[in-house]
């Protein structure tokens, strides 16, 4: 049988560039590292890698946003014990200074230790991160959470009740740092008067509560949250005889109280409080006083108080009063410290499970990546060799079958 030079020819080199082909598929698995080159090497298992490297991709995102929310919540829990040790300091102080054995000299100097201690807490409540944003002011960031208001002077919260959260698996999202309202703005308070303003020489009063019960209920009934702090205020009128207690700004300037007689130089009583003036009151004076808040910031108790430590004139049995109220006040601002603490070290446990467990589902996907598409270098380096020698025998061969010829066996 003829076979024309012309399909000798193209018979060898389809057979050359078939071992090339197939040399060069084996270079480019070790090269790439993989042995699913195209989607059409393996459709399932390509599609099965594709589904993994998602999952893989999405579990690093996970960690990322463990990683950070760990340092938020180690930073946080970091200020909370540094503010428990200054407020334990606080009130030890404040301890201190009801033993009964300092006078005024004494009370101004501990009040200076108290001022720094104010503004070292304050300091750490308007704490930032590593990019500048306040921890504490809730989605409010870039706000400095805590400032102090210069009619009412009590420290009031810049920041909103947003909590933040983090995504740590598809199912799990972990909440960040509380917002300061939480943990030290919104603080049950001993429900108090405060000495507001007045048509006469009277500079302040001095008042401490004689009835609790019956003070907090008369409170709870004038306070109204929707009214600014500075706006829940009463009025205490002398005529010459009698005061009258009116609430003001509201419709009518309602009697709350009253007409009680009232004799000059004495304290006044009514609804569970009594109120001493610093100058005696003459017919047609008034007092404005403010209702306290339910609510405050421990900045403002620690505030309130070195008030009492800097008044000289202060009587003793209102000091006495103003410690109690102190005292109460920093304890359940530890309170609320403490209970933000423990949602901290909660989270900081479940971070911590989140995070291993997302560490076992990266190297089981790992795994079973590898199993799929990783390719196997002893298995590879042997083919390699085989589909080398398989290419030369096609060289050979090819060159060899060129040589013939009619000629050849003429000669």
């Amino acid at each position: 049988m003829r076979i024309p030079t012309n399909q000798i020819y193209n018979q060898g080199l389809s057979a050359v560039l078939a071992s090339q082909k197939k040399l060069m598929n084996v270079q480019n698995q070790l090269a790439r590292e993989t042995k699913i080159l195209t989607p059409a090497d393996d459709p399932v298992g390509k599609a099965q890698v594709i589904g993994l490297d998602d999952r893989i991709a999405q579990n690093e995102q996970f960690q990322r946003n463990a990683t950070l929310l760990k340092n938020r919540l180690q930073r946080s829990d970091s200020i909370y014990s540094n503010i428990t040790t200054t407020l334990d300091r606080a009130r030890m102080l404040m301890v201190q200074a009801g033993n009964g054995v300092y006078d005024s000299q004494d009370r101004r100097a501990l009040s200076e230790e108290f001022i720094g201690i104010r503004d070292e807490i304050l300091g750490q409540m308007n704490s930032q991160d590593e990019n500048g944003d306040y921890l504490f002011a809730g989605f409010q960031k870039q706000v400095e959470p805590f400032t102090r208001n210069p009619v009412t002077r009590a420290f009031e919260y810049n920041g909103d009740d947003g909590r933040n959260q983090a995504q740590l698996s598809p199912s799990l999202k972990v909440t960040s740092v509380e917002p300061g309202s939480e943990t030290f703005q919104n603080v049950k308070a001993n429900l108090t008067l405060k000495f507001q303003d007045s048509n006469n020489s009277v500079s302040g009063v001095q008042s401490r509560v004689v009835d609790r019960s019956q003070f907090d209920s008369f409170h709870n009934s004038q306070f109204m949250k929707t009214q600014a702090p500075e706006n829940n205020t009463l009025q205490l009128s002398f005529d010459g005889t009698n005061i009258t207690v009116n609430r003001l700004n509201v419709t009518g300037t309602p009697v709350v109280a009253g007409p009680i007689p009232y004799t000059p130089g004495e304290p006044f009583t009514f609804e569970g409080i009594e109120v001493q003036f610093n100058a005696d009151l003459a017919a047609g004076d008034t007092v404005d006083l403010r209702l306290g808040e339910p609510t405050q910031n421990v900045l403002t108790t620690i505030d309130q108080f070195i008030d009492a430590l800097r008044n000289d004139n202060i009587e003793p049995e209102y000091f006495q009063a103003e410690l109690t109220n102190a005292l109460e006040n920093m304890d359940r601002a530890q309170q609320a410290l403490s209970a933000s603490r423990a949602q901290t070290g909660g989270r900081l446990n479940t971070l911590d499970a989140a995070f291993n467990n997302n560490m076992d589902l990266e190297i089981s996907n790992r795994e079973i990546r590898s199993k799929i598409s990783d390719v196997d270098y002893s298995e590879a380096m042997t083919e390699l060799t085989k589909q080398d020698v398989s290419l030369q025998a096609a060289q050979a061969s090819f060159t060899r079958l060129t040589r013939l010829s009619l000629f050849d066996f003429i000669r």
